[in-house]
């Protein structure tokens, strides 16, 4: 069983121009890359993955390409399968685990707002209740695109009846002090932070990981806080993660992310699925600008 702990790029679905269809084949290049560059797993179908943008086949299709293609079985594969539907949760994440997952993160239902702890629970119930024993399943706290945030008393409750299932959280909110909560408040689970700009404090803190969109190209750069042996260090690899992501903020994600993929990386053009919307050729030549000034490679 892979470990689920360190670096885990949150990947890049690849699309065909107008994302008409995942173009699979790509995959594969970009799972070897980012092994050669260090990672030790990857997240699939999340935010920087589009997910919620693919229909339910096309989830499946990702999640056996993904372990189809992936280098080795040590590189660990979290796949997300959150949906605003119950039963297509439930059946996405068993059809994750059966193919070879080591792991699922679940976003809460993301249509409905101001739900209660009470209905978020019963969901998260529903769902762990169907899961093989064994099976890791990690919550997904991103409040400002969710529009839902997780409590403690869901935690709570989660790990009152499903203590073998409940493995960890992903927290990207973006905010120190609920970060610093959870991993206070739940030494048994596994916290990764999910924030780029709080890679060196959530390692401080005691986070296993980080969940990175950033790691898409750069996975030794978020993977460098782990080792750092001083604050001074820390402090210094942090800073080099945030030159990188002003520099990413600047333009569309996850559209930036495919650029440098093939401007840094080698991989073939790829693009983003409608609503979101590629690069302009003149975002484009800027950010080649940009990342040639930086001295990024």
């Amino acid at each position: 069983m892979a470990s689920l702990a360190g670096t885990f790029p949150a990947i890049v679905t690849p699309f065909t121009p107008r994302g008409r269809e995942v173009d699979f084949d790509w995959i594969g290049g970009h799972l070897a890359y980012l092994r050669r560059r260090g990672a030790d797993g990857v997240l699939a179908l999340g935010s920087n993955g589009e997910g919620p943008s693919l229909s339910l086949t096309e989830r499946k299709q990702v999640v056996d390409a993904v372990l189809r293609q992936r280098p080795d079985d040590s590189l660990a594969v979290m796949v997300h399968s959150g949906c605003a539907a119950l039963p297509e949760t439930v059946e996405l994440s068993n059809y994750a685990l059966e193919r070879g997952a080591d792991a699922l993160l679940i976003v809460p239902p993301f249509y409905f707002k101001d739900i209660s702890d009470e209905g978020l629970l019963a969901y998260y119930e529903s769902v762990l209740a169907e899961l093989p024993p064994g099976a890791r399943a990690f919550l997904y706290n991103v409040p400002q695109i969710s529009g839902v945030a997780i409590s403690h008393a869901v935690l709570d409750g989660l790990l009152q009846r499903f203590p073998d299932r409940l493995a960890g959280l992903k927290d990207t909110s973006g905010h120190l002090p609920t970060l610093q909560g959870y991993v206070q408040s739940y030494p048994s689970l596994s916290i990764f932070c999910g924030s780029d700009g709080l890679v060196a404090e959530g390692y401080r803190l005691g986070t296993v990981g980080c969940i990175s969109g950033i790691a898409n190209v750069f996975p030794d750069l978020i993977g460098a806080p782990a080792d750092a042996r001083s604050q001074p260090e820390r402090d210094a690899a942090q800073a080099a993660i945030d030159r990188v992501r002003g520099l990413a903020r600047s333009y569309p994600t996850p559209s930036v992310l495919k650029h440098l993929l093939r401007i840094l990386a080698g991989l073939p053009q790829t693009y983003v699925r409608p609503p979101l919307r590629d690069l302009t050729p003149q975002d484009a030549a800027e950010l080649e600008r940009r990342t040639r000034e930086l001295g990024l490679e």
